[in-house]
């Protein structure tokens, strides 16, 4: 009986000086966080050569990009819905012109055959002097086949005058060797030749 008049006491004595204690006052917003973290964050190593928090913001101050409006690559810091550069959408635009090379690039070269001048793409061979009609974004081409060599195969566009080179490495760049002199096993034996004596006049 004991044990709970005092346990009775306790409780009517700890709510009277919870009652008289004036009011914590609450927080007017949130807590603004520290820009920097310095030496004081939990998940840093604790280190003397860690600068802390106020070190880092000091030091910031001194920086001249704090106030800089236009970084090193002339990009707005911290741009604005007013500093967004006005484009004009009816802003007439050149349309790239699209080259006879650039079409010649979309052909696949399957066999070259250069005693006959003749080359085979896809399951049609061309010959020297044909036309071959291109189809290439929208653009088509009459291009003649001027010239079959070892290493590439030029066109001439017969509407623009454009010149196209198609290169191409079918035919194998052999090295060219010296010729070696193979020693006759008969070649000791031979007779000595006499020099040839010129005719007299």
């Amino acid at each position: 009986m004991k044990t709970l008049s005092s346990l009775l006491i306790l409780t009517l004595a700890a709510a009277a000086v919870a009652n008289g204690a004036p009011p914590a006052k609450a927080p007017s917003g949130p807590v603004k966080k520290a820009p920097f973290v310095g030496n004081e964050a939990g998940w840093l190593p604790r280190v003397k050569c860690l600068p802390s928090a106020a070190d880092v913001d000091a030091a910031a101050q001194k920086l001249s990009s704090r106030t800089r409006a236009v970084d090193p690559f002339s990009v707005a810091t911290f741009p604005r819905e007013d500093d967004k550069p006005q484009t004009d959408e009816n802003e007439n635009r050149p349309t790239l012109r699209i080259t006879l090379n650039q079409a010649l690039q979309t052909l696949k070269l399957n066999g070259i055959n250069l005693t006959q001048k003749e080359f085979l793409i896809g399951g049609r061979n061309v010959y020297e002097g044909d036309v071959v009609e291109l189809s290439y974004k929208n653009e088509i081409f009459q291009a003649l086949c001027v010239e079959i060599n070892a290493t590439e195969i030029v066109f001439r566009d017969l509407q623009r005058g454009d010149v196209g080179i198609m290169p191409h490495n079918m035919i194998p760049k052999l090295p060219l060797e010296p010729m070696r002199k193979v020693a006759s096993s008969l070649e000791p034996r031979w007779a000595p030749m006499e020099p040839a004596t010129p005719p007299k006049k």
